[in-house]
C-alpha cells in the first residue's frame, strides 16, 4: 500500500534532518575542513529548525547566542533548498561587515566544503557600483577642480583598469561624497541597455550574477529600497533570513519615511548648476539655446534663495543649536520651497523637446524626477499628509554649515511588515543574538507585525561562569535623581575598573553629554593608557588604533554598542555606564509611547524597557567573542539593582560569576588571567 502524502512529508524531514547531523557531527565535511572544530549541539538544532520552517513554509524566529555559529546553521538548509528546488533565497544582514563575512569567508567555505554547485551574489545598491560612462564624463567635461578631488579621480581611473566588480568597498581609499556621487551609477541617471559602455558596466554585470544566484546577500537598507521600489532592485526571490534582526524595526521605518535637508537641496541645484563653478547639468547640454539656457539658470537661482530663505527662516524660528523638535500640527511653516523646485522639474521637462542627445535626456529626466520628489516630500511633510505618521524638525550645527532636516516617519512598521513580507514571502527566517526580552519572544513579534512564528532560544554554547566577571555597582547614586553626583562617581568607579584591566576597555554610553563629561575627567589620570573618544576619529579608525594599542580604553555611544568585533586580549572589559533606554523626549520615540498610551498599553513596560533589554544585551555581547575570551562586564547603573524592572534586564543575560566589591573585582580578574 502505497505511503499517504503525510508520511512522505516525514519521510523526506528524516532524512534532511539526518543530512544536517552529518553535515555538523565532529567528523562530518564542515568538522574535517576547519581545524579545532567542535560539535555544537545549538547549531545543529538551529539547522535542523530552519530546515523544517523551508519544509512547512513556516516563518521562524531564533535567538542564537554568540558562538552558535548561526550563519552556518541557516546557509546550509537554504543551500540545499535553493538548488534542489530552484529557489532564490535573500541572506539580510545590518551591518556590512556581517555581508562581507558572508560572501568572502562562510558561504565560499560552504561551497568548497559541500561540494554543491550553486551561485551566489553580493547585492549592494547601485550607487555603490562605478560608472565608467559618468567617470568618461567627468573627464570630458572638467567637473572637477584641480585639487584633492581631482587626485582622488585620478586613482578611481587607475582603479578602474583592476578592478573587476568596480565596487566602492574596494577602493584603497575612502572618496570624498561629492566626487564619488560625480561618478557612480545612479537609478534614473542610468542609461540601461542603450548606453555605449553597457558591455563594460560593473552593475549589469552584478545584476547577471544576481539572476543567476541561489543566495543572494543583503543587507536591511537594499531589502527595504527593494520593498519601496517595487521590486526593482532585488531579483524576485522565494524565502528570506533577517540576520542581525533585532534592527528590522529602524531600517524599515527609516526607508518607508521621507526626508528633506537644505543640504540635499543644495547638493541637487549646484549638479543641475552651479553658480559659482558655472559647472553642472546645464553646462554640458551642448543643444540648448541660449534663451532656454538663461531661462534654466534663472530658475535654478530662484529654488537656491528659496532653499536659502525656507531653512533660515527655520533656524531664525528655532535657534542655532542642536535639537530635535516634534511638528505636532501640520502647516507649521511657511512651505517656500515646493513652489520654486515643482517651477525648476518642469522647466527641466520642457527641454526634452530641445535636446536630442539620449544620455543628456536621461539625465534631465533624472534630474527634474528629483526636484519633483523633493517638493512633493516637503509638501508631504508640511501638510502631515500621511496618517500614523510622526513629523519632526532636527537641527545639526557642523563645522562650516549647520545641516537642517525634517523628517516624517510611520509610528508603526508592524501591519506594513506584515502585509508586504512575511504574509507574501514563506519562510521568513528571523534571527539574531539578541532578540527575546526574559526569555520571551513577544516584544520583537508585536514589534514587526510576525505572527503565528515557529520560536526557538538557543543559549551561548560559551561558558560565561567561567569568563565573565559581572560587576554590579548598586551602591552609585541613581541617575533619574541625582544625575550630577552619579556622573561624579561614575568617573572614579571607571578610573578604578579600567586601572584593573589596563585599559582594553569599551565605555559605553547613551548620550554625548556624559560621554564627554567622563572623557574630560579621566584625561590624565590614566597613566599608560590611551584614552579614545567616538567623534574624534571615523569609526573604523577609532576600532583600529584600539586593537594596535595594547592599552587604550574607548570611549563610545550608539554605533559601538552592536556590530563590533575584537576578540582576545585587545578588549577584557565593557562598561555600561548606563541602562540604554531611549531617550523619551526623541519624537519619534515620545509618538510610539503615545501611540502604544492610545492603545491602552504600557509604554514604559512595553517598549522601553524591552527595547533598552535588547540594546543591553547588545552591549553585553561585544566582551566575549571566542571560546577563549576573559573579562569583566561592569554595569553602573544602580537600577539594575534597586528598580523592579532591574530584575528582567538581568535574567536577559546569560549566567555570570557576579562581583559587588570592586577589590573583589581586581583579585579575580588577576587570578583568571594568570
Amino acid at each position: 500500500m502505497e505511503k499517504n502524502l503525510l508520511e512522505q512529508v516525514r519521510d523526506i524531514m528524516k532524512c534532511k534532518m539526518k543530512r544536517i547531523d552529518e553535515i555538523f557531527e565532529a567528523d562530518g565535511v564542515i568538522g574535517k575542513s576547519l581545524p579545532n572544530y567542535e560539535l555544537r549541539t545549538q547549531q545543529v538544532e538551529m539547522a535542523k529548525a530552519v530546515e523544517e520552517a523551508i519544509s512547512k513554509e513556516r516563518h521562524l524566529i531564533v535567538e542564537a547566542g554568540t558562538g552558535v555559529g548561526k550563519s552556518l546553521a541557516y546557509l546550509v538548509p537554504f543551500i540545499y533548498w535553493t538548488v534542489e528546488e530552484d529557489r532564490k533565497a535573500v541572506v539580510s544582514t545590518y551591518t556590512k561587515a556581517l555581508q562581507e563575512q558572508l560572501v568572502k569567508k562562510d558561504i565560499p567555505f560552504l561551497k568548497e566544503t559541500l561540494k554543491i554547485d550553486f551561485n551566489f551574489a553580493l547585492c549592494v545598491g547601485g550607487e555603490n557600483y562605478l560608472c565608467l560612462r559618468r567617470l568618461n564624463q567627468v573627464w570630458q567635461h572638467g567637473l572637477l577642480q584641480i585639487g584633492e578631488e581631482a587626485s582622488e579621480l585620478e586613482e578611481i581611473s587607475h582603479w578602474k583598469e583592476e578592478t573587476e566588480t568596480g565596487l566602492r568597498l574596494e577602493l584603497s581609499f575612502e572618496p570624498s561624497e561629492r566626487v564619488w556621487s560625480l561618478v557612480c551609477r545612479e537609478t534614473d541617471l542610468c542609461l540601461g541597455r542603450r548606453c555605449t559602455f553597457r558591455d563594460g558596466c560593473y552593475y549589469a554585470k552584478a545584476r547577471a550574477a544576481q539572476a543567476r544566484a541561489h543566495i543572494l546577500v543583503a543587507n536591511h537598507h537594499l531589502f527595504f529600497a527593494n520593498l519601496a521600489s517595487g521590486g526593482k532592485v532585488l531579483p524576485d526571490y522565494q524565502a528570506v533570513v533577517f540576520d542581525e534582526a533585532h534592527n528590522l524595526e529602524e531600517v524599515a521605518a527609516s526607508y518607508l519615511g521621507l526626508q528633506i535637508s537644505n543640504t540635499q537641496v543644495k547638493f541637487l541645484l549646484d549638479t543641475i548648476y552651479n553658480p559659482q563653478t558655472e559647472k553642472g547639468l546645464i553646462g554640458r547640454l551642448g543643444e540648448l539655446g541660449n534663451k532656454s539656457r538663461k531661462d534654466l539658470i534663472e530658475k535654478v537661482d530662484e529654488a537656491g534663495r528659496a532653499n536659502s530663505i525656507f531653512f533660515a527662516n527655520i533656524l531664525e524660528r528655532f535657534g542655532y543649536d542642536a535639537m530635535n523638535r516634534r511638528m505636532r500640527k501640520a502647516s507649521l511653516l511657511d512651505n517656500l520651497l515646493s513652489g520654486p523646485l515643482s517651477t525648476l522639474s518642469r522647466s527641466l521637462g520642457e527641454l526634452l523637446d530641445e535636446v536630442k542627445d539620449e544620455e543628456e535626456r536621461q539625465e534631465i529626466k533624472g534630474y527634474a524626477r528629483r526636484c519633483r520628489d523633493f517638493g512633493r516630500g516637503l509638501k508631504n511633510i508640511i501638510e502631515q499628509k500621511l496618517t500614523d505618521y510622526v513629523y519632526w524638525l532636527e537641527i545639526i550645527p557642523k563645522r562650516r554649515y549647520i545641516r537642517t532636516a525634517l523628517y516624517g516617519s510611520p509610528l508603526n512598521v508592524a501591519a506594513l511588515l506584515k502585509e508586504y513580507v512575511f504574509d507574501i514571502t514563506r519562510p521568513a527566517v528571523l534571527t539574531s543574538a539578541t532578540l527575546s526580552v526574559n526569555k520571551s519572544f513577544h516584544f520583537i513579534e508585536e514589534r514587526l507585525g510576525l505572527e503565528e512564528a515557529e520560536e526557538l532560544l538557543l543559549d551561548s554554547p560559551f561558558d560565561y561562569k567561567n569568563q565573565v566577571l559581572l560587576y554590579i555597582s548598586d551602591d552609585l547614586p541613581d541617575p533619574s535623581y541625582e544625575l550630577e553626583a552619579y556622573q561624579e562617581e561614575v568617573i572614579a568607579r571607571i578610573r578604578g575598573i579600567v586601572k584593573i584591566t589596563s585599559g582594553r576597555a569599551f565605555v559605553l554610553f547613551t548620550s554625548y553629554q556624559m560621554l564627554n563629561k567622563v572623557y574630560a575627567g579621566l584625561q590624565g589620570s590614566l597613566n599608560e593608557v590611551k584614552l579614545l573618544r567616538q567623534g574624534d576619529l571615523p569609526r573604523w579608525r577609532l576600532l583600529e588604533n584600539f586593537k594596535k594599542e595594547e592599552k587604550a580604553v574607548l570611549l563610545a555611544t550608539n554605533t559601538f554598542w552592536q556590530g563590533i568585533d575584537v576578540p582576545g586580549r585587545a578588549l577584557e572589559c565593557v562598561v555600561i555606564s548606563k541602562l540604554p533606554f531611549a531617550v523619551p523626549d526623541n519624537p519619534l520615540v515620545e509618538a510610539r509611547l503615545e501611540y502604544l498610551a492610545s492603545e491602552g498599553k504600557d509604554p514604559f513596560m512595553g517598549y522601553q524597557v524591552p527595547q533598552a533589554i535588547i540594546m543591553f544585551k547588545q552591549g553585553f555581547g561585544r566582551l566575549i567573542r571566542h571560546r577563549r575570551d576573559l573579562g569583566i562586564v561592569a554595569i553602573l547603573d544602580p537600577r539594575v539593582r534597586t528598580r523592579g524592572y532591574g530584575r528582567t534586564f538581568l535574567n536577559s543575560l546569560p549566567p555570570c560569576r557576579e562581583v559587588r566589591d570592586i577589590e573583589e573585582l581586581a583579585r579575580l580578574y588577576e587570578k583568571w588571567r594568570g
